[in-house]
């Protein structure tokens, strides 16, 4: 079994700071792996905000090539893109031209760059939509969305992984589309038969399991081996604030159990990646800190892998 790798998500890094700039100041911080955000190119502000710019307008010939300077210097640099995130929402309630534009036009786009840039798997948020119509509509919706997806998955070489989500309703943080792991099951079980083969997978953002108070081992456990990505920060469980773990409290015992998430991690016998979303985190310092500020991710992340390591050992001991 491989060892688990260290990641970072490309937001906040890439453009911003130039393709080659960007990849390299990610590599001298010692990171392997990257979480490339597409959805970078169109913002879920401007989604939901009805504001879609045109960058997935143009021929898919000519958005390849733009990429094709990312995959050059990701491969100079010895840079493996692990995931990437797509565009999001796919579904905006009432607003039936841009879910159709999202759908239509976006995902399918967004699978093929997957493809191009070799990257296996790619997070998409499943539509949200049970406080409106309820849970089974939900699930019925979005089989139907995903399922129509295999083909062009199986022609690109590409996979999904749904995430956990979280949702505001009333004012106040509540469980959203496969919070609970249960119903992340069922998508990614029934998606798969439906596949014939492993194509769906669930990408876990220790974020958002924090702000609805489930545990991140639990859900770990139990979802075992359809556990493939990793969305690794923290909060203050009131907001989705992105922040590096250990920095909510006095000790590295407060905030998410770390050492219980590493355990569990061992326990099923993870072997991807610890990729940590957290641009704000990064944002937040100035930007002459912002390579030192990575560092110091990076650092945090092979301390837990130390700790999967471990723990990995010792399981397989006892």
């Amino acid at each position: 079994m491989e060892m688990v790798k260290v990641g970072v998500q490309t937001k906040g890094i890439l453009p911003e700071m130039g393709i080659e700039d960007g990849v390299a100041i990610i590599a001298r911080a010692g990171f392997e792996m990257v979480d490339f955000n597409l959805d970078t190119f169109l913002k879920n502000s401007d989604v939901y905000g009805g504001k879609i710019n045109k960058f997935f307008d143009a021929d898919i010939e000519d958005i390849l090539a733009y990429f094709g300077e990312y995959k050059k210097m990701f491969n100079k640099y010895g840079i493996k893109p692990s995931q990437m995130h797509a565009p999001y929402p796919m579904y905006v309630l009432g607003r039936d031209d841009i879910s159709q534009y999202m759908q239509n036009v976006v995902i399918p786009k967004s699978i093929q760059i997957a493809g191009f840039l070799e990257i296996p798997w790619v997070v998409m948020h499943p539509f949200k939509m049970q406080y409106k119509y309820g849970l089974e509509a939900e699930q019925a919706m979005n089989v139907q969305f995903f399922s129509s997806l295999i083909p062009e998955l199986k022609k690109h070489n590409v996979r999904i992984c749904v995430e956990n989500l979280y949702e505001s309703v009333g004012g106040r943080i509540t469980e959203g589309t496969c919070a609970d792991p249960d119903d992340a099951i069922f998508y990614v079980d029934m998606l798969n038969m439906m596949a014939g083969e492993e194509r769906f997978g669930i990408c876990l953002d220790t974020g958002h399991i924090q702000l609805v108070h489930r545990q991140p081992a639990d859900y770990i456990r139990k979802v075992g081996s359809r556990l493939k990505l990793l969305h690794m920060h923290e909060n203050d469980a009131y907001g989705d604030l992105h922040q590096m773990p250990y920095t909510f409290g006095s000790s590295p015992s407060c905030g998410t159990d770390w050492e219980s998430f590493a355990k569990a991690l061992a326990e099923i016998g993870f072997d991807g990646t610890l990729s940590f979303e957290t641009f704000p985190c990064v944002n937040s310092f100035p930007y002459g800190t912002k390579e030192e500020v990575l560092r110091t991710i990076h650092e945090v992340g092979e301390y837990i892998k130390g700790r999967v390591e471990s723990a990995r050992y010792v399981h397989v001991i006892l």
